[in-house]
């Protein structure tokens, strides 16, 4: 199969899920001889993490700008062959009239919380490239019920749910290497601590997240990734509470593997996700998932961790307390790894592949 890929996902940013989602892509379609792979990309794509860790052919690589400016403007690419055209983060192209382009759509967040212009801004971006597709991939159920609700698809386009995956180090530790209880030992990770990981953007309510541990004096606090606290998320805690908090700027999958294994509870209080794979790397670590009840946590932990209703202090006291009793912990744990095997990267690719095959029949 002729694909063509647009890869300026790695220019965008260093890391991330968006990032992680194609590089997995890129990784899966590499290991299919038949495929006659293309990319398009900027010269500054090594800042990013995943890129860093893949060796794509050279001569397969054409470069364009991805400043600010270009970022908004179509590749000019001229050509009479029918190929798959996938972009990583709405790009479209222009001059290859017999292309077949696939979206993903990853959520409407935008749409829900951000404000004129940058709402503006990404939704024109987005909404385009939905417009443009034969083919839209949507990596939840209800990213596609936002899909149907702001940029409903015409007759002539094809859209598939296809589930974001999960890397296969996250697991349960049976026996802690050495190097394990150092690293234990090093953060400080013997006591019962609560996980928070990613953004703390208004909708992921981390200040409920600050108050808890505010309230609760025998936690620690446990941030991954999200860049460093700023002064006001700081002033959200007590002094004595913000000594609690041990913050890591990012981690590889083991060590947050690692983490999770060691965790009271993933804290994932978020009222809005795409998909929240967080959650399905907590379930899968044997870690249990306290969480917001919304529709993506219901889709994606299907019930198996502690849903909070309404984010009270009271009902978080509550429920969390309910891991305290070994049997529902263990009950909890076991659902979790459970309903985490539904998820995997190799799964995804793949039916993200045979959705490329369906378009081009």
């Amino acid at each position: 199969m002729q694909i063509y890929l647009d890869n300026i996902i790695f220019s965008k940013v260093k890391h991330g899920g968006v990032s992680n989602y194609w590089y997995e892509l890129i990784d899966y379609l590499l290991a299919n001889p038949n495929n006659n792979l293309h990319y398009f990309e900027d010269t500054d794509v090594y800042t990013n993490f995943h890129r860093n860790k893949l060796q794509l052919d050279a001569s397969k690589i054409i470069h364009v700008k991805s400043d600010k400016f270009q970022r908004f403007l179509p590749i000019k690419f001229k050509s009479n062959e029918k190929f798959i055209y996938h972009s990583s983060y709405y790009r479209g192209l222009k001059g290859a009239k017999n292309k077949i382009e696939v979206t993903t759509v990853h959520d409407f967040t935008h749409s829900f919380y951000s404000k004129f212009p940058k709402k503006h801004l990404h939704n024109a971006l987005k909404f385009n490239a939905i417009r443009r597709s034969q083919g839209i991939i949507c990596i939840s159920h209800n990213t596609y019920n936002d899909l149907k609700q702001f940029c409903p698809l015409k007759t002539h386009q094809k859209a598939t749910i296809i589930h974001n995956g999960v890397s296969e180090e996250y697991h349960p530790i049976l026996n802690y290497s050495t190097s394990d209880l150092n690293f234990i030992t090093k953060n400080k990770l013997e006591d019962d601590f609560f996980v928070f990981v990613g953004g703390r953007t208004g909708y992921k309510n981390f200040d409920f997240v600050a108050t808890i541990l505010n309230t609760l004096k025998n936690f620690k606090l446990v941030i991954v990734g999200g860049g460093n606290l700023s002064v006001k998320e700081k002033k959200l805690f007590t002094t004595e509470a913000l000594n609690r908090v041990i913050f890591f700027p990012s981690l590889e999958n083991n060590e947050l593997n690692l983490v999770l294994n060691q965790a009271y509870a993933l804290f994932y209080p978020s009222s809005y996700e795409g998909f929240g794979i967080p959650i399905v790397e907590a379930m899968r670590a044997a870690c249990p998932v306290i969480a917001l009840n919304n529709s993506i946590t219901q889709e994606v932990a299907e019930n198996t961790g502690i849903l909070l209703d309404t984010l009270s202090i009271s009902e978080f006291k509550t429920k969390s307390e309910q891991l305290v009793n070994k049997q529902v912990r263990e009950a909890i744990i076991a659902k979790g790894l459970q309903v985490s095997q539904k998820y995997s990267w190799e799964k995804c690719i793949k039916e993200t592949y045979d959705f490329y095959a369906s378009l081009g029949e």
